[in-house]
């Protein structure tokens, strides 16, 4: 019988990130939220990985021959799924002010060499924040060749999501994406941890026929959609909701990410048709949005997600930041009936999944389910000592308190350090090939 205990603190990361994943796994010592139906209280439990399955979930199992990995004082949760992501532009992270006009022009001299490395560093930045599934809206495939950049990165990557095939960033608004390498895309895709979707620019940002026909075609496919709307005042006063409404192109498969400044009644129609609403409270701040109408999208009885959308100035994909910053917002329009921190748990796991549509299991911890959990420290999170454990994960804890990730049975991050990806030397290349492309605009 081949045991072998390793305490967490102890790991050696560089054999750790060359060793082969055991064919079983068994954590122990860890406190367990599984997240099945909902917010569930920390249970001490253990957890058999096989493959890239979970095998059983239980107090004090016994699996001989198994890997064993003590992560004792550590709490367990499935991993966090990030709702939206705007991935191709990680290594743009930390532009100034003027970043959007800034990203427009660069956007034209964007390689696929570019967006392979961005994908690449927003996949690292994600795992390192506890993040094991993602959904790209890729909303700069300037060609087939950056649409395939992108699909490989995440491949590469391990990182569990789906890609949604989208339009170049610079492209006509009365121009359709390219809607023959999207029926090459889907006619060759490789079924595996990445889905295929499809990024379209939504009501607020084409032209009505534009719309039809990109939704139309997807919808042919079978793909789930997803586009931002009512983010601006401006664009709230649109009501472009209403006349999708009236025209049957809402749905579950249609995925609305914003609607930041709409007004009741179009959250009302949304919720109606049974179209998920995904909120990005960090690039809603960037972009003078306003923060999210938590109170207004929960009385609407919306489907709610979370997701990081564009990676902030400091170049974190930390969904602990959006899992506060929505709280915070719901303080502010709830008052009293404020949401719990369970709740927004659930939107960044469980609930958050079901929105997007994500694989059956992603967002919980159940036997049968994907192997994709993170083990976070709460160490020092709780001064008072009265803190439950909903508040210290979404009001309290950060990036640096995520200590252990796994996704799809691979351990991704041990000690508190990436496994995989060495993520200063990335960030690093990510410079150099910004240099590139500014020094190409300026040429």
């Amino acid at each position: 019988m081949f045991l072998r205990t390793a305490a967490i603190a102890g790991m050696l990361i560089p054999a750790l990130a060359n060793a082969q994943t055991p064919q079983r796994t068994l954590l122990t010592g860890a406190e367990v939220i599984t997240m099945e139906g909902g917010w569930t209280n920390p249970v001490r439990l253990d957890i058999l990985i096989k493959g890239d399955r979970i095998a059983a979930i239980a107090p004090e199992l016994k699996a001989e021959g198994a890997e064993v990995i003590d992560l004792s004082g550590l709490l367990i949760t499935p991993g966090l799924v990030d709702g939206h992501s705007h991935m191709w532009n990680a290594i743009a992270r930390g532009l100034s002010d003027d970043s959007a006009e800034t990203m427009d022009a660069l956007a034209e001299v964007w390689t696929p060499e570019a967006s392979a490395l961005s994908v690449e560093l927003a996949a690292a930045l994600a795992v390192n924040s506890g993040i094991t599934w993602v959904n790209n809206w890729a909303d700069n495939v300037v060609s087939p060749e950056h649409a395939d950049a992108e699909v490989g990165a995440m491949r590469d990557s391990g990182l569990g999501g789906r890609f949604n095939y989208g339009f170049p960033h610079a492209g006509s608004h009365d121009k359709p994406m390219d809607l023959d390498d999207l029926r090459d895309t889907v006619s060759t895709w490789e079924h595996g941890p990445v889905g295929l979707g499809v990024a379209l620019r939504g009501p607020d940002s084409s032209t009505p026929e534009v719309l039809q026909k990109e939704l139309s075609e997807a919808r042919g496919y079978g793909l789930p959609v997803s586009f931002h709307m009512g983010g601006s005042q401006g664009a709230a006063e649109l009501h472009n909701v209403q006349a999708m409404s009236e025209q049957g192109m809402l749905g579950a498969d249609v995925q609305v990410v914003h609607m930041t400044s709409a007004p009741a009644e179009d959250l009302a129609l949304l919720a109606e048709a049974g179209s998920p609403l995904i909120v990005a409270p960090t690039t809603e701040a960037a972009m003078d949005f306003g923060a999210p109408d938590i109170g207004a999208m929960r009385e609407a009885g919306l489907n709610m997600g979370v997701g990081v959308g564009t990676s902030g100035p400091e170049g974190a994909a930390d969904m602990f930041t959006v899992m506060r910053l929505v709280a915070e917002a719901a303080d502010e329009t709830m008052g009293d009936e404020a949401i719990n921190g369970a709740t927004v748990f659930d939107w960044a796991t469980r609930a958050g999944a079901l929105a997007v549509q994500a694989p059956d299991g992603v967002g919980t911890l159940v036997k049968g389910g994907p192997a994709d959990l993170i083990a976070i420290s709460t160490e020092g999170l709780d001064e008072t000592g009265k803190l439950p454990p909903d508040i210290e994960l979404t009001r309290k804890a950060g990036p640096e308190n995520v200590r252990f990730v796994m996704i799809g049975g691979e351990i991704h991050k041990a000690d508190g350090a990436l496994t995989k990806v060495d993520l200063e030397a990335l960030a690093n290349e990510a410079a150099e090939m910004m240099n590139e492309l500014q020094e190409k605009l300026g040429g």
